[in-house]
């Protein structure tokens, strides 16, 4: 039997009207995938790292951004490393881009990574500990340990230019420099970038002989002479006196008090290697007669080993 064609296309819209979900199925696409719309996690990069450290943030941090992304993409090549120096990402933070899922033994935790359990643990920088500075870095071992530096009071003073002074009638400057001895302090770390912890007893009972601040502190580099270490502290000239550390050996540096008697210092860039002291102010020499020059606790760094 023949039917009209326009009986035909009456019939057919009918059936799609009449049957329920015809249409539907017809006119149906197969949905995306949740896989499909999501995006691609961004790769941590060497740009990422250089924007954290220029924000001033510690290494600490920076390594867990480091440990803690899902994907990276460092140039650690001889031009990335070189890249990285230059834009001051210390080395405990490219060691941690080298090797980003490790956790780097010779990078400092922050004290957070000290369990509570661990409160007669004497590397944790939030318990107690007696008077003085002390450095939290890795030691031969290559696991961190809280070290304290030694307290040392200059033996003497030495005097430069003089000569030259004097035969211009004061134009040139004389130059009084502090003497430690020993070319060497005792203590010493691989980490250009180490961290501090001051502990100042909060009665005001004594620390290196007076009752101090942490605003009564500043960190030197010394210059390394034949069996002794020396700093500028003081120029004479006809034009007068001026007394302190030539700014040109200070060393930057930020304090925070994390806890009642306990200062975290961060250093504001890595120290090249060399020999370090930190200066307390108001300190008394042990030679009869010699002017104040200040107490020191001091340090060396030696680079990578």
């Amino acid at each position: 039997m023949h039917f009209p064609k326009h009986v035909l296309a009456v019939a057919v819209a009918f059936s799609l009207v009449a049957v329920p979900g015809w249409a539907q199925v017809a006119n149906s696409r197969p949905a995306p995938s949740a896989a499909a719309n999501s995006a691609k996690p961004k790769e941590m990069s060497n740009a990422d790292v250089i924007a954290l450290a220029a924000a001033g943030l510690p290494d600490d941090i920076v390594i867990a951004k480091i440990h803690a992304a899902s994907l990276t993409n460092f140039d650690t090549s001889l031009d990335g490393l070189k890249s990285l120096k230059a834009a001051n990402v210390s080395s405990a933070v490219i060691r941690a881009m080298i090797d980003p899922q490790a956790v780097t033994p010779t990078s400092t935790p922050a004290p957070a990574a000290f369990s509570a359990a661990s409160a007669n643990n004497p590397d944790d920088p939030l318990i107690p500990h007696s008077p003085g500075i002390y450095i939290l870095a890795p030691g031969r071992d290559r696991t961190v340990h809280l070290s304290k530096l030694e307290h040392t009071v200059p033996k003497q003073e030495k005097t430069s230019g003089t000569f030259l002074s004097g035969i211009s009638y004061g134009i040139a400057k004389a130059h009084v420099k502090v003497v430690l001895d020993g070319a060497n302090a005792s203590v010493k770390t691989s980490d250009s970038n180490p961290v501090f912890y001051v502990y100042i007893p909060e009665d005001s009972s004594t620390f290196g002989g007076n009752s101090i601040t942490i605003k009564d502190f500043a960190l030197v580099k010394f210059d390394v002479k034949s069996g002794h270490r020396e700093v500028n502290t003081a120029n004479v000239s006809m034009w007068g006196a001026s007394s302190g550390t030539d700014e040109k050996a200070r060393q930057g540096f930020s304090s925070e008090r994390v806890k009642p008697g306990i200062y975290k210092l961060t250093l504001l860039g890595p120290l090249p290697v060399g020999e370090y002291a930190f200066q307390q102010s108001g300190s008394q020499s042990s030679a009869p007669g010699q002017q104040n020059t200040g107490a020191y606790f001091d340090f060396g760094v030696n680079g990578a080993e």
